[in-house]
């Protein structure tokens, strides 16, 4: 089972990387075939890998954009799934899992939501 995760794991960061190379008009299409190829390597081990591809806006799952600006939302079944894949129109690549949005491509429009840093524990 590790080595299916470390596949998966390798599979998906080919993907980002891959993605944030191309022009923008061709990052969503790299993102749909990375997943669809995980989808197939999943499905020659025999486990199950869904992915969702959603129409979203930029105001949406604290990207922290505008409603005027759409983008594509790559993720499980789930609705509160924390493993996400974003595309944006204007070509901003996010990812995240379970974490804060890590950014990949940045076109200036989004601006992800941060959890607030805490302070350390015993600083005065």
């Amino acid at each position: 089972m590790e080595h299916v995760k470390q596949t998966l794991r390798r599979l998906l960061k080919e993907t980002l990387t891959t993605a944030q190379t191309l022009p923008v008009a061709k990052r969503r299409q790299a993102v749909h075939r990375g997943l669809h190829a995980i989808q197939d390597y999943c499905a020659s081990v025999g486990k199950t890998f869904i992915v969702c591809e959603l129409k979203i806006t930029c105001a949406q799952y604290e990207l922290g954009g505008c409603w005027q600006q759409s983008a594509t939302l790559f993720r499980g079944p789930n609705e509160d799934a924390s493993v996400a894949i974003c595309v944006t129109e204007q070509g901003s690549l996010l990812h995240r899992n379970g974490s804060p949005w890590k950014i990949y491509c940045d076109a200036g429009d989004i601006n992800p939501v941060q959890p607030p840093v805490l302070a350390a524990v015993g600083a005065r």
